[in-house]
């Protein structure tokens, strides 16, 4: 993650590698790749909340087979299951609404449905879940198109609205990642 400040590392440290400090580094792994695992860690896990940093010294504490770091990879899906990353620091998210299959699903229309999966679960969604995306998006549109209603006759109430400006938010931030696409900048 970009810009993580030296603030930020030093709370993963306090809440999550001073305390698993006896955990060792796994068989054939030299020092310096380990450090540099965790140096990638400490600048990924950034941003969760101190609680969930907390659940998440507990989750490697209990995954720590035999004492050992469990793989990078791992904890870095645990801290999404925990706590979804913002979504300008969810490079996933942005790569995949940059592909062809963020093209596609904007063409579709379930681009916002594929955007906020890519953020929670990370790769790439097979057949079965682009289904269900597609369904959800129908869904979606019908329940836009019924607050839309409800707005106008002054009877939506502040979830709905709350709802609607959240999937208008994350489709401007689709856009704007697609377009920065298209004119050749980095999002």
């Amino acid at each position: 993650m970009s810009g993580v400040t030296a603030e930020a590392r030093a709370r993963v440290d306090a809440l999550l590698f001073e305390p698993l400090a006896g955990l060792a580094r796994k068989r054939g792994v030299s020092a310096e790749k380990h450090e540099k695992s965790l140096d990638r860690l400490r600048g990924w896990l950034s941003y969760m909340s101190d609680d969930n940093l907390r659940a998440m010294r507990d989750l490697i504490a209990r995954h720590a087979v035999k004492g050992v770091w469990p793989e990078e990879g791992l904890i870095r899906h645990w801290s999404m299951t925990l706590q979804c990353p913002p979504p300008r620091d969810c490079a996933y998210a942005r790569s995949l609404i940059k592909s062809a299959m963020g093209r596609q699903a904007m063409a579709e229309g379930w681009a916002v449905e594929l955007f906020q999966i890519a953020k929670k679960l990370g790769p790439p969604p097979g057949k079965y879940i682009i289904s269900r995306l597609k369904q959800d998006a129908d869904s979606n549109r019908h329940k836009r198109r019924v607050i839309r209603e409800n707005i106008e006759a002054g009877r939506a109430t502040p979830d709905e609205k709350r709802w609607l400006e959240s999937w208008h938010a994350e489709l401007a931030e689709i856009e704007a990642i697609q377009s920065a696409v298209e004119e050749g900048t980095a999002a």
